[in-house]
């Protein structure tokens, strides 16, 4: 017999994302949602956010936590208006391990305790308490886009020049028609290899103190040992507690400190997967021509972030006045910055626009700066062998506790760092820089972080 028992609710801050009043059946889970600054367009860029729902489990008995099977029918979920569940299919028929909520028409505004019913499926006998999870997403849609700015160091190029080389399709790309300026010239990409002319949803946010936390309370402790990261409380990173009661002092803002199977066992438990390093600038840029060593709000005119307001809070935002036309990061030099990662989409107010906001094409933030991103890269055969297959929301136990287990992902081997940081050379920052495509030590820095897509 299932009995069902506490039900929590995984609460995140970038943009007051809250799931509330978790309730269930034995067979459902009910609970409420509410987030800020939702949006569906028809006009450029023509596209919406969404927030990735995903379900854990612990067996009462064993203390064994588990991920989830949702029903992989749309129909089978309920979400008031002006919601919809898409289910994209990409687990297989037999179940999903995920779904997202979305607005089903244009709208733009908060979304504000709206009811909902997920079909929870596969369950054992037993007692068990229960965690809905909540990650805000943003949705980038198919279509073609430039690699390269004919400027950044390593930039990628056509074959004949320094020019941006088009991507229209998801075909190979071999060796001969995709060059770099300078050095790490990327390995012919199989059919396989994600490029970015498909569809894909990313996270909204790098990867956040907070949600890191939530993972490793709610993995077994010899997974949890493998996967802590060492706190920096100079650094921004501060957490306290022991597992399984971690606490984030600071959860809003970005997680640093982050080697590749961190950020990669979190992107796998959480059924989603690590971005290509073409897919980051398709994110970025989105289908507009490149400009010169622009940044990921599209231009090349920038504020450095050189003091904050509410340092701290939840509300920590940067108290430097932004010139007009100016997106606004962190990076090094003077005059001299916060020592550290801040909040992550700080620089979004009311009445900021993409370029005020230091937002990408589609709406996903801080692309430039605030802390590099880990990405799949293109320079070794451990790269672009990659497949974009999906992690399925568990991360391995025995003999090896701790580690991302999904065939064909990479090792740091495969990695390249895409945006640069609050410590990074302000060149960094630019969308088609790629200094760092050879960085493939399996060291922390206190300005490595990430996120993913699905």
């Amino acid at each position: 017999m299932l009995s069902l028992l506490l039900m929590t609710g995984s609460l995140a801050t970038a943009n007051n994302l809250q799931i509330t009043n978790v309730t269930a059946t034995t067979s459902s889970i009910q609970f409420n949602i509410s987030w800020e600054n939702s949006w569906r367009v028809s006009t450029a860029p023509k596209n919406h956010d969404a927030v990735w729902i995903f379900i854990k489990r612990i067996d009462c008995a064993t203390n064994q936590w588990s991920h989830v099977d949702l029903s992989p029918s749309a129909g089978n979920h309920y979400a008031d208006d002006p919601l919809e569940i898409y289910i994209d299919g990409r687990d297989g028929a037999a179940a999903a391990k995920g779904l997202f909520l979305r607005r089903k028409a244009d709208g733009v505004g908060n979304i504000v305790d709206d009811s909902i019913s997920i079909n929870i499926i596969n369950m054992p006998a037993g007692e068990f308490d229960f965690e809905v999870f909540g990650i805000e997403m943003v949705q980038i849609p198919e279509g073609s886009f430039y690699l390269g700015d004919g400027a950044s160091q390593n930039s990628f190029r056509s074959s004949s020049n320094n020019n941006p080389r088009l991507v229209n399709n998801e075909s190979s790309i071999s060796s001969t028609t995709l060059r770099s300026i300078n050095s790490y010239p990327p390995t012919t990409l199989p059919t396989a290899y994600p490029k970015g002319y498909k569809e894909i949803y990313c996270m909204k946010y790098e990867i956040t103190q907070g949600q890191y936390i939530s993972f490793l309370n709610a993995l077994q402790y010899d997974q949890a040992a493998d996967r802590n990261v060492p706190a920096l409380g100079s650094n921004r990173f501060i957490y306290t507690g022991s597992w399984p009661n971690f606490v984030s002092t600071t959860p809003h803002r970005a997680m640093t400190n982050m080697i590749w199977d961190d950020m990669a066992a979190y992107l796998d438990w959480s059924a989603l997967r690590p971005m290509t390093e073409l897919e980051f600038e398709k994110i970025a840029r989105g289908p507009s021509y490149p400009v010169a060593n622009e940044y990921a709000w599209g231009n090349t005119s920038i504020t450095k972030v050189a003091g904050l307001s509410n340092d701290g809070t939840p509300a920590e935002s940067s108290s430097t006045t932004v010139a007009p036309g100016h997106g606004t990061a962190t990076y090094a030099g003077t005059p001299a910055g916060p020592n550290g990662p801040l909040r992550s989409g700080f620089a979004a107010k009311p009445g900021t626009n993409r370029v005020s906001s230091g937002a990408g094409y589609y709406g996903v933030m801080d692309l430039s700066g605030n802390v590099t991103e880990m990405t799949v890269g293109t320079y070794t055969s451990a790269a672009s062998s990659f497949t974009g297959k999906l992690g399925n929301g568990e991360i391995s136990t025995t003999p090896a506790p701790g580690l991302p287990d999904v065939t064909g992902w990479p090792n740091y081997s495969g990695r390249t760092l895409k945006g640069g940081s609050w410590q990074s050379p302000i060149q960094h920052l630019s969308v088609s820089d790629r200094t760092l495509s050879n960085y493939h030590n399996n060291s922390r820095y206190n300005y490595v972080g990430g996120r993913g897509v699905r």
